[in-house]
């Protein structure tokens, strides 16, 4: 039976059939597993490819953060974002960057989202956010600087093009985010800051006499009555109270540009500068209202010189900051002391630290200027032109007794009138930034400093009264005594002299110096008085008394160290590290000794958190100059960035010098382009 069927010619085809089949399965199988590592192979690739995508985006969406500004145009942001992405080596077929903006530009126009459903200014009037919802992009409780970047590349496949998947599109998206900024602009507001001003400048924007005969628009007093108009008169009349708007260079939406600094009257009321005719000139009517009520005191019409050049750059600078998505600005100023603007007075509901751009030009507009000097000039104070004044009528009078209890030079009559309290601006912004109502520790704190001149008065000491030291804040008495030829000193039946007796009697080892008053005129002396353990002076410590060495420039480093430091002091008491910048502006403050090296000091220490300045960390080191020969440990580490810079004309760290307008915008610029950004996921 069994040699029957192995002769069985069925046998014999069943037998080659499974043959057949093996091998076809052999075939299907070495197919699939072609096919599995063409795919496994195809995948590997997608995922470097996705990975180097996700890298591409990322760099994109951090470029594009750095990019944005206020009235960016968006064209460009993409590009610079495309670029990002070219550079990685990866051709891409679209890309979107998108931000608030866009989300409400969409909101707006009815696409997106709101496919079909505009949202017109008529129907929904700003701001915005009490009427759009909120968006990943748009959060109005708590505003962040979010830039979306997406990108999509198509991926070319090696095996399963094979079966006809030539590409598979990939696509990835960032977001980054620009930190959102609190900052504080510090401006110099003392007279000096107006003594450019002359009568041309009145000319210039209507408020001077007229030449063509018409009404004279000054305030009364601020024109001499022997036809004199002297620099010093204007420069102390300069702040011409008004209505108007000082036009700051931008374009209108009639497409017209308001020439910068001109006073623009909106004549015909339709919200735009509409030409010559409303720039302010003399063929307008007057806008001064009211220029002695401090209370209505309104700077828009501001001339002052320079100054006023001062005011259109930092106009310009916060119109770059990014208020829809969480910047914030404080505006200080310091003169005697300094001061942060709340926008609507104490009063109201508003802080210092301004989230609207309208509120804050408006604030800095009509609330932010050299204050009107009343005595008619810009470098003498009321204590000191009473003093004279007495002085005189003595003097004229046959020095008959009693003689003047102040004189003219003395120390009550010199110290009051200091009015650059470098240290007391600083002081101020940094307790608006770090304020408890408002503080957001999330946030980049920066601050810019500009000042013309050197620190001359610090704040006044605490529950002290006018006879005692420190009322007219930390002014050692013997830096006023050697002010140079003015109206001498004449005892009766002695010869005049130029230094009053207290001076060198009372301490006849001590050397004279030439002003500015309550500073030792020496960049390189450092003296401490502050117990920063509880931030008030050192009772025990003799710097601190009159006869002591500390004086408004030690102060101001004292203040800069507090704001700008990781540590204020080397037993651990903790700085604010906010990031500080530093302007010197015009040449005036490059003239004097101690001027640009106290704003240089200023950049160093809100550069980094430490101060790099060799002879400066010497002296904070234990309060005294220990390496008097100019050589210093290697502890000290490097040296600043402007260490051993002597031009105080040259950019360095964060430190800079502006001789005018243009360059000063130059420098808001550069300030601004060195914002932090960071990808935030």
């Amino acid at each position: 039976m069994k040699r029957l069927l192995l002769h069985n010619p069925l046998s014999r085809r069943l037998s080659r059939s499974q043959r057949g089949q093996s091998i076809l399965l052999m075939a299907f199988a070495f197919i699939a597993l072609v096919a599995f590592v063409g795919l496994v192979t195809d995948i590997a690739l997608l995922f470097v490819r996705y990975a180097a995508l996700r890298r591409a985006v990322d760099s994109a969406a951090i470029a594009a953060a750095g990019q944005i500004r206020e009235g960016t145009d968006y064209g460009e942001v993409t590009v610079a974002a495309q670029q990002y992405i070219e550079l990685h080596n990866l051709e891409t077929d679209s890309i979107l960057v998108e931000t608030c903006e866009t989300d409400i530009y969409q909101w707006r126009t009815g696409l997106g989202p709101w496919q079909g459903v505009p949202h017109s200014e008529a129907a929904y009037p700003p701001p915005v956010s009490q009427h759009m919802p909120e968006t990943e992009l748009c959060d109005w409780d708590d505003p962040h600087k979010l830039v979306r970047v997406s990108a999509q590349v198509d991926s070319p496949t090696t095996f399963l093009s094979l079966i006809g998947i030539d590409t598979i599109t990939l696509e990835a998206t960032s977001v980054s985010e620009t930190a959102v900024i609190d900052i504080a602009l510090v401006l110099d507001t003392s007279e000096s800051m107006s003594n450019e001003t002359s009568i041309v400048d009145y000319v210039n924007v209507g408020l001077g006499p007229n030449p063509d005969g018409g009404p004279t628009n000054v305030r009364p007093g601020c024109v001499s009555e022997t036809g004199d108009n002297s620099l010093e008169r204007w420069g102390g009349c300069c702040n011409d109270p008004g209505t108007g708007n000082v036009g700051d260079g931008e374009r209108q939406s009639n497409g017209i540009v308001v020439p910068n600094g001109l006073v623009w009257h909106d004549t015909n009321g339709n919200s735009m500068w509409d030409g010559a005719f409303e720039n302010g000139l003399r063929n307008n009517s007057p806008q001064s209202t009211n220029p002695y009520d401090p209370d209505a005191r309104n700077f828009t019409t501001l001339i002052c010189q320079p100054f006023k050049d001062v005011k259109d750059a930092a106009r310009m600078f916060i119109k770059r900051l990014d208020f829809v998505r969480g910047d914030r600005v404080v505006l200080v100023t310091f003169d005697r002391q300094g001061i942060p603007y709340d926008p609507d007075g104490d009063a109201g509901p508003m802080r210092p630290l301004m989230r609207s751009e309208a509120t804050a030009i408006h604030t800095l507009n009509t609330r932010i200027g050299v204050q009107i000097n009343g005595l008619g000039v810009w470098n003498r104070c009321a204590a000191n032109l009473d003093a004279l004044a007495e002085w005189d009528a003595w003097i004229n009078g046959g020095m008959v007794d009693p003689e003047p209890e102040v004189r003219p030079l003395a120390y009550e009559s010199v110290a009051a009138c200091g009015n650059t309290n470098v240290g007391g601006g600083i002081l101020a912004a940094n307790n608006s930034l770090t304020d408890p109502l408002d503080i957001r520790r999330e946030a980049v704190w920066v601050m810019i400093v500009l000042s013309d001149g050197a620190a001359n008065v610090t704040n006044a000491a605490d529950d002290v009264g006018p006879t005692d030291y420190g009322y007219h804040g930390y002014c050692p008495w013997w830096t006023f005594c050697d002010l140079g030829p003015g109206t001498p000193y004449v005892a009766p039946g002695e010869s005049p002299q130029f230094v009053w007796p207290e001076c060198t009697n009372n301490n006849p080892a001590q050397t004279e110096t030439q002003p500015p008053v309550c500073n030792d005129n020496n960049p390189d002396t450092r003296f401490f008085c502050l117990d920063w353990g509880t931030g008030l002076p050192d009772d025990s410590n003799p710097e601190c008394g009159s006869a002591g060495h500390y004086d408004a420039d030690d102060y101001a480093r004292d203040m800069a160290d507090f704001a700008g430091l990781i540590e204020v002091a080397p037993d651990g008491s903790p700085g604010n590290f906010i990031a500080m910048f530093a302007i010197a502006f015009g040449n005036d403050v490059v003239n004097e000794p101690t001027g640009a090296p106290l704003l240089r000091y200023i950049a160093d220490a809100g550069d980094n958190g430490f101060i790099d300045n060799n002879l400066q960390q010497d002296w904070r080191d234990n309060q005294q100059l220990d390496y008097l020969s100019g050589t210093y440990p290697p502890s000290f580490g490097d040296p600043g960035p402007c260490e051993g810079e002597s031009n105080p004309r040259a950019q360095c760290g964060q430190y800079y010098f502006a001789s005018d307008l243009d360059t000063l915008n130059e420098v808001f610029e550069e300030i601004a382009g060195r914002l932090f950004t960071r990808l935030s996921r």
